[in-house]
């Protein structure tokens, strides 16, 4: 090998190394990287669980109005903790510009 090529991997290598233990430096907030106390609770469940969302309660799509299932499997999902379900793909634009506006929909 010639210098040129011994001084490449040699940087190479470092560079790898100080990307490796650069987290390590003065100054650095370790608690980010710390993992979390595992639950002391009674309960199995994990401690980042959510509680249950709002089930949906039409039969129907919030936003198209079509009936769920007429154009394949329906789309779910939680939004704000209320259960969403959407006639297809398609739709879930819709919801995600205006939310607010298709929410109010089961509210009612």
């Amino acid at each position: 090998m010639n210098i040129k090529t011994n001084l490449l991997l040699l940087t190479t290598l470092l560079a790898g190394t100080i990307v490796l233990v650069g987290c390590h430096r003065d100054g650095h907030d370790h608690s980010k990287h710390a993992k979390p106390a595992p639950d002391s609770g009674s309960t199995n469940k994990p401690a980042d669980a959510s509680p249950p969302a709002k089930p949906y309660s039409l039969n129907t799509c919030v936003v198209s109005g079509e009936k769920l299932g007429s154009m394949g499997k329906p789309v779910s999902f939680v939004h704000e903790g209320q259960e969403i379900k959407l006639c297809c793909a398609e739709c879930r634009k819709d919801f995600d510009k205006e939310p607010a506006k298709f929410l109010a929909k089961l509210a009612k």
